[in-house]
């Protein structure tokens, strides 16, 4: 249904309501008055009514009553409520005569002042009825588009979670771990005990997650951190990484598992499957009120025409869902070659 037939369509309901009681107060009262007569009188009101009413919304999206600026705003609708009300008297005030109203006067003029003096202070709250129910339902539309949002947050999270999942514990990356780990054995049996620690952290850590949609970047790195241990010991010397967070950054709120996706495409898709040594950079600073992440690899760089993976478009949908138009999240090849991917958050704590 139309804005303007649901407009149309209450505020006929409301001259029918108040036609029947005008009808059924006179009835009680020993005093009858015709049904179709107080029905034209009632219907002449509310189509004025309604002539003004999108003009009130109009005020309304423009000046809700938000705390923000909560006494400026009744202020304004103040102003504005009078105002529609001597108009919508003025209108009403034209089809008087040919409705019958008992207000009506030899002159438009006349009945318009007649009006004022014996209507207005019970109009003007007519008024401020239409910005309450507008201001209701704007609050409930957000409430429901919140929920929508929180839910859509939980599924992009709880597919992170099994993303993340299904990475770590694929056959072919344990095979790998376990392996690094049998070697290790022969000749390093502390090394081998630092990638089974890793690997035993890693998998906790993301079976335990937290359900929240954020943590700490602190969180975050300790998770990056585990898992490139495990990688750095299973390729050796062909992978090296360096995580430099600046102090004021740790504290910061970032989404859940939005950094490890990330830096498991730089090592799978940037060095995976070369001879030569690669290296992995994650770098957090601050800018102002903005967190800036990079993840940097110098591996095959970018591919040309390829689509963004599942993980980078579930890290982009989930970006959208937190932060709306106020994130970036943009690949570029990196100088020297390689991939950087670059993350500009809003800096919450």
């Amino acid at each position: 249904m139309s804005s303007g037939l649901t407009i149309v369509s209450v505020w006929a309901f409301v001259a029918l309501v108040f036609a029947l009681q005008a009808w059924l107060a006179g009835t009680m009262r020993n005093e009858p008055v015709a049904l179709v007569h107080t029905l034209s009188v009632w219907l002449a009101w509310a189509s004025a009514w309604a002539l003004a009413t999108p003009a009130a919304l109009a005020l309304v999206q423009r000046f809700p009553l938000a705390p923000a600026r909560l006494g400026r705003h009744i202020t304004v609708h103040a102003v504005a409520g009078a105002a529609l009300a001597l108009a919508q008297l003025a209108l009403f005030a034209a089809a008087a005569p040919y409705v019958g109203s008992r207000n009506a006067e030899p002159t438009w003029l006349a009945t318009y002042q007649k009006l004022i003096g014996t209507t207005f202070l019970l109009n003007w709250p007519v008024y401020w009825a239409i910005v309450g129910a507008s201001q209701a339902l704007a609050t409930s539309r957000s409430a429901r588009e919140r929920e929508r949002t929180a839910l859509k947050l939980e599924a992009q999270l709880a597919e992170a979670k099994l993303a993340n999942l299904r990475a770590q514990l694929e056959p072919h990356f344990l095979f790998n771990a376990l392996n690094t780990v049998a070697v290790l054995m022969r000749n390093d049996v502390d090394a081998a005990e630092r990638v089974l620690v890793q690997l035993s952290t890693l998998l906790r850590r993301t079976l335990d997650a937290s359900d929240m949609q954020k943590v700490t970047l602190h969180e975050e790195i300790e998770i990056l951190e585990a898992y490139l241990a495990i990688e750095q010991a299973r390729f050796a010397d062909r992978l090296t990484y360096r995580i430099d967070a600046a102090p004021d950054t740790l504290d910061a709120s970032v989404p859940s598992l939005i950094l490890q996706p990330l830096v498991e495409n730089a090592v799978k898709h940037g060095l995976a499957g070369r001879a030569a040594a690669g290296h992995i950079e994650v770098v957090a600073r601050r800018d102002a009120e903005r967190l800036c992440l990079s993840v940097r690899d110098d591996g095959r760089g970018l591919t040309p025409g390829v689509v963004d993976g599942v993980g980078l478009s579930n890290t982009r949908s989930r970006l959208a869902l937190l932060y709306g138009d106020r994130h970036i999240l943009q690949l570029d090849p990196a100088e020297g070659g390689g991939v950087v991917v670059t993350l500009d958050l809003p800096l919450h704590s």
